[in-house]
Order: structure tokens, then sequence, then C-alpha cells
């Protein structure tokens, strides 16, 4: 906007929101500390709001999004090398932890081909490798002097990492492992940072002073390394996948003898991260690659197993963690965009004034579109903290030996990554529709994080096996406790699920209806409605089909999802709640709008899922009804809070990309100047008109005609007939 003033609709649409948004802001961040920052003399505490400014996009031009729709895929790659090479380069500057580094990236605003490194291949070596092989590998990896990728995928098997095809085999005469692609299906495919990804860039210019240790300084990183997960082979004895650490190219950037490497091509989305394929052909590496934390092999060959079978999941379970927390944080990116331009845009006649257009965002359809995902937003939340909370304390136990959270973790990680994304994926598209025609524009900013959000359902385990996983877990659990086996923790609640079965809503008011108690009671009815019935269908079946029971299970896998559905949905809701009585004690001002978004999600959830509570008996239509006019009344008490419950997330404009999205509201013109950046529209202001010499000049002057020995009048002659 020319004179930088705010949209009046959303200046007066921020002072009619009901709660302190700066609190919120703070509750966002974990904290007000987390918000602000604090300079001493010799120290920097680094904090949201100034991380952000160390890459706003006036200062650093590099970090300039609104431009990257009019580049080719190779000037993305170049652009988020150059983006990525910055970022580290402030990260040494300042010395910054895993915390405020993640914190950074994101607030770029996009995907960086040096996420792969830092959350993939990091992981492999802090986790699974033993403290001796730590001392040699983190360094190098902490000061970015070799730069790894995370390769597990391949091009016959995903999902299914029990069945992946590349060796490893233990040579003893050299104390070696040949590592190597034995059929055209074992071939590496997917894995990102791999085809291209290299640095041969001064990162530390000579006034940086930066912590290091054990590297020279300037770094060049020219190498590129990855946790290839292959087959182990001892003495023609194959103990299973293991990861392990290969070199794939020298410091001239040339692939390895032995080693097969290239870009996979374009994808859907994400077409800055350069994906990969990889064949080995009997490539040497030295036994001590090998990650030994868990699993060991002696130098004569002696396999040790790790005392659980599912220790070595670290880096999996830490990866579907922030894809649950991401699901939360892209989710609101996508609605700070889509709300702020519900409020410009007006379309339609006010019925009380004629004269003027209503905004987009008062229609209850808008509401519904929009309010629902924001909803979504707020519960990913509180259970992406609960999972953090979770697997922290796992890590803590399996450091002591401990296993026994390892299960609950697994089932959660994978069902909550499962439904989280699936939703979240049809959360996005809803908004990108209520924007209209705009929002098919890659100007709105919304199709580039659909078709970069669009992996999240099937990276890090498809979502169809990690519900299956869940649900099978779920019910061998069910069927252990109905035969007298004592389940701790979560799940306990189980045993009772014969007197559970027999409870119905009393409730006969709205207030009774959104009580948390009365809410979790539903969805653990449901969840127990519909398992009991599952393991029941299975034991009738079993005892006809020709394969018994396992043979069974493939007639019942719909039934198997939606009980681990039914299961999240009761999980992730428990976790809102708990959530919420935290912030009522820390931030009792906020309680009542974010208790509105969560009594949205569970109406909306029992009324677009109202067949299972209706067969489970649970609910009647009265209830239904009633839950109808609910979810009306939230929708209006939530529409004057909706933009400060977007505004409190503070998504820069260069991080949402959006000419729809801009804080200041200036949407049009934004619009209107941006398209001018179009690499066609500058050449026509130079006279050259794009397609006009090479076929519009033939097709007009009617040229393109005598190429196939006629003429426009022969044309208009057969025209005429």
């Amino acid at each position: 906007m020319a004179d930088n003033k705010v949209n009046e609709f959303l200046a007066n649409a921020r002072k009619a929101v009901s709660f302190p948004v700066e609190e919120l802001t703070n509750f966002l961040d974990d904290g007000a500390k987390n918000t602000d920052h604090l300079i001493h003399p010799s120290i920097i505490k680094a904090r949201r709001r100034w991380l952000e400014n160390l890459i706003d996009s006036k200062k650093e031009p590099v970090f300039i999004n609104h431009d990257r729709i009019f580049l080719n895929r190779e000037q993305l790659y170049v652009r988020a090398l150059q983006k990525s090479k910055r970022l580290i380069q402030l990260k040494k500057q300042y010395d910054l932890s895993p915390t405020d580094w993640n914190t950074l990236i994101i607030a770029t605003g996009e995907a960086l081909p040096i996420i792969l490194n830092d959350f993939m291949f990091r992981p492999v070596i802090e986790g699974q490798m033993s403290e001796e092989q730590i001392k040699k590998w983190l360094p190098l990896v902490e000061n970015y002097a070799i730069l790894g990728c995370y390769v597990q995928t391949e091009l016959g098997h995903g999902s299914n990492v029990r069945k992946l095809e590349t060796t490893a085999t233990y040579i003893r005469e050299t104390d070696e492992f040949e590592i190597h692609s034995p059929t055209l299906t074992s071939t590496k495919w997917w894995p990102g940072s791999l085809a291209r990804t290299r640095y041969t860039l001064n990162l530390y210019p000579s006034n940086v002073v930066v912590n290091h240790t054990n590297v020279d300084w300037p770094i060049f990183i020219h190498s590129n390394h990855g946790a290839v997960f292959a087959r182990l082979i001892i003495d023609n004895k194959d103990y299973g996948v293991h990861p392990f650490i290969v070199q794939f190219r020298g410091k001239d950037h040339k692939p390895l003898p032995g080693i097969e490497i290239g870009d996979i091509g374009p994808k859907y989305g994400m077409n800055v991260i350069d994906n990969g394929f990889l064949r080995f052909t009997k490539v040497r590496i030295p036994r001590t690659n090998m990650p030994m934390k868990f699993s060991k092999v002696s130098n004569t060959g002696v396999y040790t197993r790790p005392p659980h079978a599912k220790m070595a999941y670290g880096v999996l379970v830490l990866g579907r963690a922030d894809i649950i927390q991401n699901a939360a944080i892209i989710l609101a990116r996508v609605l700070t965009i889509a709300i702020r331009y519900s409020i410009i845009r007006r379309q339609g006649n006010d019925y009380k004034d004629p004269s003027q257009e209503l905004q987009v965002l008062d229609y209850q359809s808008q509401q519904y579109k929009l309010f629902r995902g924001l909803a979504m937003a707020y519960v990913f939340l509180f259970n992406a903290r609960f999972m953090r909370k979770l697997i922290e304390e796992n890590l803590s136990k399996v450091n002591q030996g401990d296993v026994s959270l390892m299960a609950e973790v697994h089932i959660n990680s994978a069902g909550w990554k499962a439904l989280c994304t699936d939703l979240v994926t049809a959360s996005i598209e809803d908004a990108r529709r209520s924007c209209g025609g705009h929002g098919y524009s890659s100007l709105s900013g919304i199709p580039e994080i659909l078709s970069f959000y669009s992996q999240y359902p099937t990276v890090e385990g498809e979502n169809t096996i990690m519900y299956l996983q869940t649900g099978n877990y779920l019910l061998k659990t069910f069927q252990s406790i109905k035969k007298g086996k004592i389940i701790n923790g979560r799940l306990n609640y189980i045993k009772d699920y014969k007197k559970i079965l027999l409870q119905k809503s009393s409730s006969k008011s709205v207030e009774q209806l959104l009580d948390p108690d009365f809410q979790l009671e539903s969805f653990r009815h449901r969840f127990l409605y519909l398992i009991f019935n599952l393991d029941s269908d299975l034991k009738t079946t079993s005892q006809v089909h020709p394969d018994g029971f396992e043979g069974a299970k493939s007639g019942h896998i719909i039934d198997t999802l939606n009980v681990t559905r039914a299961y999240c949905y009761l999980t992730i809701l428990s976790n809102a709640h708990e959530g919420l009585k935290s912030l009522m004690k820390q931030h009792p001002r906020l309680y009542p709008t974010l208790r509105n978004l969560v009594d949205l999600f569970f109406v909306d959830t029992v009324l677009i899922q109202s067949g299972d509570f209706l067969m489970a008996g649970y609910y009647d239509s009265n209830h239904i009804k009633l839950l109808q006019r609910t979810q009306k009344q939230l929708l209006r008490k939530i529409r004057p809070d909706a933009i400060g419950l977007v505004d409190a997330w503070e998504f820069s404009d260069n991080c949402l990309n959006s000419a729809l999205g801009r804080s200041d509201g200036d949407v049009y013109e934004t619009m209107y100047n941006w398209v001018k950046e179009e690499p066609s529209n500058q050449k026509q202001e130079t006279g050259v008109y794009v397609g006009y010499n090479e076929v519009l000049k033939n097709v007009l002057s009617g040229d393109y005609l005598k190429e196939i020995g006629l003429s426009r009048n022969d044309g208009v002659e057969k025209a005429k007939l």
C-alpha cells in the first residue's frame, strides 16, 4: 500500500478481537522469553523475533521469496543453496541452538536442501552411533565439513523397510562392508539432497568468529555422504536392515568408483530439493562406518543384536514428531492467508444496506471452511507438544536401557502422523478454494504450500501403512486385555470395555454436550465400539477363512483403518483438553477462545462421523441436531477472534509469500506489482512478444496454410461449403 496504511477492514477486525494477541503469541512461542530477545554486552540470547530479523529480506535480499514463482527448477535450486549458505553463516556466527536453528529455517518460508542434513542425517549420527563414533563424525556434521542425507527408500520398496534389497556384506579379509545394489528395484530412489547438493562456497568470512573444533577454517563443503539403509549380510546370513555411512562423491564432486547417482526429475512440489537415485556396484566402506550404538559387528564378524528390536527406529519417530508439529504450523500459515483475504474481500450485497458488499468471512459457509481448519491447527499444536514430551521421556528411558515407552511412542507417532497429515492436506485445499479464483493463482501462495505439503501423507511412512500398524497393535492389545492381561498406561481403560459400551449420553444441553469429560467419553465409547466389532467380526471370519486369523485380517482392512482413526481422534482430543487445563492456569484470558476451537473440533468430528456414534448408540438423533446448532453457535463465537488467532503466529509477509495474505491487507496492488515481474511481461516491455515470431505470426499471416499446400482463400471457400 503506497501510504503504508493497513487495510481498514483488517484494522477494524483486529480491534474487535476479544483476547490479548501478544499473550497468545507468547503461548505459541512456549513463553514470552522465547518471543522477544535480550541483548547483553557479552551474550546474545536468541529469540524468535530477533532470529526472524536476521533474515529480514529487506536487509538480506537472498531471502526474498515472492519472485520464486517465476524461477525455473535450476534457478530455484541455486537460490535455495544460496539461502542455505547464508543460514549456516548465521548459525555459526551466533552459535545458534538446535531450537533456534529450527525456528530460523521455518521463518524462511521454504524447504531448503540443508534440512535433510540437519534433521535426518545428523540424528542418525547422534542417535545411533557409539560415543567413539560420535567423536569422529559429529564435528564433521556440525561444521558442515560433510553434507549428509537419509537414504532408505528404494525404487521397488518404500514403507516396507524389511524388504529393502540393498546389501551390506561383511568382508572379513579387509574388515569392510561391501555395499551393493543387486537388482534394478534395489536402486535407492527419492532421498532428498542426494542428487546434486554441494557447497563449494567459503562459508565463513574472515571477520566472523565461530566455535570450531577439529576442523580448519574456512570450510569448503564438497563431499556427499548418506545414511544408507541396507541388509546386513555376514557369512551369507541376513541380519536385516541397518544403516551405514557411505561417501558418494569425492572432492571434485564426481561420483566415487562404483557409484551411479543422479536426479529423479521434477515432482508435484518441493522442487528446490534435489531428490535423487543411487546405485552401488560393490562399494567398500570401513566396518566402523556402521553406526554401533545398538547393533554391533566386531572385527571378527560377530554380530550383537540391540537390546530391543525397535531401539534404532528413533530417527523415523523424530521425523514423524516433526511432521506432527509442522501440521499445525503449515496449516496456520495457510489459514493466515485465507482468513486475512476473506476479511478484505467483499462479495454479495448486504441485505441491511444493499449499497454495501459483505465481507466474505461473514458468510457462514466461509466460516465453516476456514474455522474447522483453525480448530485443527490449535488442537494439533496441543497434540504436538504432548508428542514432543513423550519422545523426550522415551529417549531418556532408552538411554538407560528402558524400552517400556517404545510401543506407545511408535503407535501414537504413526497414527497421529497419518491422521494429522490427511486432515491438514484436505484443509489446505479447503482454504485454497475459499479464496476463489485468486486462490488458484500462485500469487496467493497456497498452491505452493499445497504441493509442498502433499508429500506428507506419503513420507516417513505411507499413511495407510501407518494406520494399519497402529490398528494392529490396538487390536492385539484389546485381545490381550480380554484374556486377562494387565496393561498399564493410557490404554488401561480398555479393561472396562464392557461397562463403557453400556454408556449412553445423558446430555440435555449444549453445556453438557461440550463438557470435556463427556466429549472424551463419547470418543472413547466410539473407539471401543469399533474395535469390539472388529475383533468379533475377525473371530467369525477367521473360523471359515482357509488361512485363519491372519488371512481374515485382509478382509477387514477398512475396519482396522476406522479403528485407528477413532483412537487417534480420541487421543488427540484428550491431549488438547490436557493442554487447555494448563492454559487455564497460565493464560486464563486465552482459555475461552481456544476452548471454542477445541469444542469446534469435537463437534465437527461427531457431525462428520455421526454414523459411528449413532450406530454405537452413544448419541441419538436429538443429540446430533443439538450439535448441529452448537456448531453454528461456535462459528459465530470464533468469527470476531479469527484474525487474532492467525495474527498471533506472526508469520512475516516474506514467509507467507502471498499477495492475498499480507499483514497490511494491500492485496490488489501487490498482485498487480508482482505480475509485472513475470518474465514474459518484462520481455513485452522491451518489444519482445513471447511466441509471436515463433508461431503466432505464421498463423495470423496465413503462412501456416502454405505449409500444407493451401491458402487462406481455400479455407474461406471450404468454410462457405
